[in-house]
């Protein structure tokens, strides 16, 4: 298919059409309902289906089915299948979603996840559980090799505009059959930046528009401008409580300019938290140990390497945190020393602050693992709380909102452990007056939202008297 779009045989709107009709995509819609998408007749859907399957020769060897993967080689292939999910078609997200999550659970042997919402019966759930049967021969017929599950944009997105982004792209743009000229798209991007930096709010919607837009190509335009813009896109979906699709994003980045390029190792640090925020930690893992050999060759200046090292190196920390309850655990504690160390020695100064946390943050974390095996009371040593003033000096003093409102969040923690309330009361007030009078934080970062409500519930099952000192968000 990606080689009939290439020659222009086929538009990748009739590839797409083909791909779901043909149940080769990872959610499979009916001819009724294709029509409907992309507002056509059936019989033209029926007619686009039957002149490309003309094309495409019939198979002489059979799908090989793999019954039984590995750990790490079956959490790739569910985390590329969700990868695709999340970038398709948006009326099947979620249902799609709920599917891949029961039959995660199911391979693994673990209970299927309820959803309450959801009653016995309804048809969301009898189609969650068509997707999981069709999901399941994905995963067994397809096992990932790399980027390659990712040939062309149109074979994950595939999907018309929706209707409530269409103010955003001129109707000479949306009313043709060709791609979008280039130098619109190069607007596109120039739109896309702004957005990004003012942080206006209208980063979400131009991440869709330029998802959408470069679908439209058999080829990519411009790998230069595409890998540009699809690397501000990972980071808005990152942002948007862990996107899988930021993990499809920094794969086509990889694609277009080798894993070499800075835009290609930039773009790792949002896969990874997609993948640590979806449960796939031994992906995450992966990932980085292959990114952080090819930052030794990126094709950059030495203080940029260094930088990209950082980057990586914090999320390095996180992820053996992660898996620190596997039969074979990273130590997170010597990681988070040379993250700190290198950080210092090389003198990145712009991540100093999260590289003085993630040494405190891998402490703490430890000391509660600790307690809660032992049956303990929470301590920590003097060296320790010396680390906690030099983090919070250091925090303060870079000016950053983000940073500061997260390491409220954990000021919060610490003071559950230590049974402080009016530590938990002053920190849970610092993070309330963040995301009162900066709203960005409010919109832009849900997944800290939720991560505070969760520690202030903690903080409330421990001490119930705190339940009207503590604001909610």
């Amino acid at each position: 298919m990606t080689k009939l779009v290439g020659m222009g045989e086929v538009s990748p709107r009739n590839a797409s059409i083909w791909l779901r009709a043909a149940g080769m995509a990872p959610t499979p819609v009916a001819k009724k309902s294709l029509a409907a998408k992309w507002d056509l007749t059936v019989r033209h859907v029926h007619n686009v289906h039957r002149a490309i399957a003309l094309h495409i020769p019939a198979p002489d060897v059979s799908a090989v089915r793999l019954e039984k993967l590995s750990p790490a080689r079956l959490e790739a292939a569910l985390a590329a299948l969700h990868a695709q999910l999340d970038v398709g078609d948006h009326d099947l997200r979620q249902d799609a979603s709920h599917a891949l999550a029961g039959l995660a659970a199911q391979v693994r042997g673990a209970p299927l996840p309820r959803n309450r919402t959801r009653p016995q019966g309804s048809p969301a759930r009898s189609r969650s559980y068509r997707l999981r049967t069709h999901l399941k021969e994905r995963v067994e017929q397809l096992p990932p090799e790399g980027p390659s599950r990712y040939p062309a944009p149109f074979l994950a997105i595939g999907q018309p505009l929706p209707a409530a982004l269409t103010h955003l792209v001129p109707g000479t743009i949306r009313s043709r059959s060709k791609p979008p000229d280039i130098d619109w798209l190069a607007g596109l991007l120039g739109d896309l930046q702004d957005a990004h930096v003012s942080k206006d709010g209208r980063a979400a919607a131009l991440t869709e528009v330029c998802m959408w837009a470069l679908a439209q190509y058999p080829t990519s335009p411009d790998p230069g401008l595409e890998a540009e813009m699809l690397r501000i896109c990972a980071i808005e979906l990152r942002q948007q409580s862990a996107r899988m699709a930021a993990v499809w994003a920094a794969q086509r980045i990889r694609q277009l300019q080798g894993p070499y390029a800075p835009a290609a190792l930039y773009a790792v640090h949002d896969e990874v938290i997609a993948l640590r925020g979806n449960g796939y930690h031994l992906r995450a893992l992966h990932v980085l140990r292959q990114a952080l050999e090819d930052a030794k060759r990126a094709e950059c200046a030495e203080a940029e390497r260094h930088l990209i090292t950082c980057v990586l190196m914090s999320q390095l920390v996180h992820v053996a945190l992660d898996l620190r309850h596997q039969p074979t655990p990273l130590d997170a504690r010597p990681l988070s020393r040379s993250y700190f160390d290198f950080n210092q020695q090389t003198g990145v100064h712009f991540y100093l602050p999260a590289a003085a946390r993630s040494q405190f943050e891998t402490e703490f974390i430890l000391a509660t693992d600790r307690a809660r095996k032992n049956r303990e009371r929470f301590w920590i040593p003097p060296s320790v709380h010396r680390m906690y003033d030099t983090t919070d000096k250091i925090i303060r003093a870079s000016g950053s909102e983000i940073w500061t409102a997260q390491w409220a969040i954990l000021t919060m923690q610490l003071g559950i452990g230590q049974r402080d309330s009016d530590a938990v009361i002053a920190a849970a007030a610092e993070f309330a007056s963040f995301v009162s009078t900066i709203p960005w934080i409010r919109r832009d970062h849900p997944s800290e939202r939720v991560h505070y409500n969760l520690v202030r519930d903690r903080a409330v099952k421990a001490n119930p008297t705190l339940d009207n000192s503590l604001p909610l968000v």
